[in-house]
């Protein structure tokens, strides 16, 4: 018996999965999570043409780190443009497999400063410890992702999971009793098969 799995399966059922209420046809978006982070993996696969996001503190390999704080936006451009971001061409010739090896034949992710984003949807991702019971040793982890409209601040769309980890005396996890959603009630739950963007945003 894996500790927590009454726990888990009753969360899940409660509000666990994917929640749709809107269809959109997007090039880009405001990702609230990308902090520093940028996002060049979903303009490299051609799912988005840009995607913008914040810059507030300096942490190392940022591919905005040490600019000036504020918004970006990371698109997609020709090799030539002079915005493009060492930081991605560091990255992209790590990988010697498709998309990559044709995107980087002629094009870059570049980053450009922009005075405040101007994406009319938003991505947002969040994470917490949801519970941590020590007496039956085991935590369960709740994430949230949700797209919206900014503007109207309609919910377009909202997945949410967890993820179980029992963690023994000495509060080391046994990852391969590690449990999710996606592994029980098979009959009620059905697993997602793409991100919540790419339903809301209407990707493949």
């Amino acid at each position: 018996v894996i500790p927590g799995m009454d726990e888990l399966e009753a969360l899940c059922l409660k509000d666990g999965g994917a929640i749709v209420n809107g269809i959109e046809n997007v090039d880009g978006y405001y990702n609230i999570s990308a902090k520093e982070e940028g996002d060049f993996e979903n303009i490299v696969y051609g799912i988005y043409e840009f995607i913008e996001y914040e810059h507030a503190k300096n942490k190392l390999g940022s591919p905005v780190a040490e600019l000036p704080y504020g918004y970006y936006r990371d698109y997609k451009a020709l090799k030539n443009d002079p915005n493009c971001n060492p930081h991605y061409l560091e990255e992209i010739e790590k990988y010697n497999v498709e998309p990559y090896v044709s995107f980087k034949e002629k094009y870059c992710v570049a980053t450009v400063k922009i005075d405040s984003f101007k994406s009319k949807y938003s991505y947002e991702s969040t994470g917490e410890e949801f519970i941590n019971n020590k007496t039956e040793g085991y935590e369960i982890y709740r994430s949230v992702d949700k797209i919206s409209n900014i503007k109207t601040g309609k919910l377009l769309g909202k997945y949410t999971s967890y993820l179980l980890t029992p963690y023994g005396i000495f509060k080391t996890p046994e990852s391969y009793m590690t449990s999710q959603c996606t592994r029980i009630n098979k009959f009620k739950y059905l697993p997602l098969k793409k991100s919540i963007d790419s339903w809301v945003f209407n990707k493949e």
